[in-house]
């Protein structure tokens, strides 16, 4: 198995999850946030506190070599998150920014019917480019599991934003508490993939209250979506009862996170199929 594993057809995670699934959800949207970290558009902090935490995300964009890089949608929802502030805290992000991850959401269906990947009057549905597509995802996501089950975080954390698409949250082994330096240390390496899996939680926790307020639902109606922040969010039937239960915000985000022995917690992800078809 070569240790330089990369996504088939250089795909962005949230442009895999939605060949995958045919739908934009949630883990998308988070993966994306820990992938644009990683390719140094902006960074997250940790900031512990007594009795939680919350993330400190500072824009990088201006620092960064280019941002020819960046994808529509990718720009889109930096230019939201941020709204002319140099830094966000994730704990004070609020409802507000449901349209800008609508937006968000159709230029990802946009994009992926531009290459050919899903049907342009249902996008749940993929075109036989986009079936062959699955396939190589399908066979990345095996030997992304299979180096996970390894421990072997080292050569994937860097694809940590696709293990969050595929629900495999990071090894036991560097799930470690942030206090314990002597182990940070000698794992320092491994911390991102952890971190970025505790940093998915948060941003689902904070979707949660999105979902929550019904204030904030019947607002946002008028952008072209029902309000329904929940239907529109979740994950299709099939993948919303995973390792978060029956909520359709947190459960709904991934489906599942898969178990490194190949297993489900709570079932939930299947394959990928399902969604395809003609």
């Amino acid at each position: 198995m070569s240790v330089s594993l990369t996504p088939p057809a250089d795909l962005r995670p949230a442009q895999l999850g939605v060949v995958l699934l045919g739908r934009v959800i949630l883990g998308h949207i988070a993966a994306t946030l820990v992938d644009l970290a990683q390719r140094g558009f902006i960074r997250i902090d940790e900031i512990p506190r007594d009795d939680d935490h919350d993330w400190l995300l500072t824009d990088l964009r201006d620092q960064a070599a280019t941002r020819s890089g960046l994808l529509r949608f990718e720009a889109t929802l930096l230019d939201g998150l941020f709204a002319r502030q140099s830094v966000v805290r994730l704990g004070e992000v609020r409802q507000d920014l449901i349209p800008v991850l609508n937006r968000v959401r159709r230029q990802l269906y946009r994009d992926a019917v531009r290459r050919g990947w899903l049907r342009r009057r249902h996008h749940d549905r993929r075109t036989a480019a986009g079936e062959q597509l699955l396939k190589q995802i399908q066979s990345f996501r095996r030997e992304l599991r299979a180096l996970a089950a390894l421990e072997d975080s080292v050569t994937v954390g860097y694809l940590a934003p696709y293990a969050t698409v595929f629900g495999l949250g990071a090894p036991g082994a560097v799930r470690f508490r942030a206090e314990d330096t002597e182990t940070a240390q000698r794992r320092e390496s491994e911390v991102h993939w952890s971190r970025s899996d505790h940093f998915v939680t948060s941003w689902l926790a904070v979707c949660a209250g999105f979902a929550q307020s019904s204030a904030g639902l019947g607002r946002h109606a008028h952008d072209g979506q029902s309000g329904d922040f929940v239907q529109q969010w979740s994950a299709p039937p099939e993948h919303g009862h995973g390792s978060h239960g029956h909520d359709p915000v947190h459960g709904g985000y991934l489906g599942g996170h898969e178990g490194f022995d190949g297993g489900h917690h709570g079932g939930g992800h299947s394959g990928g199929g399902g969604h395809g078809g003609n």
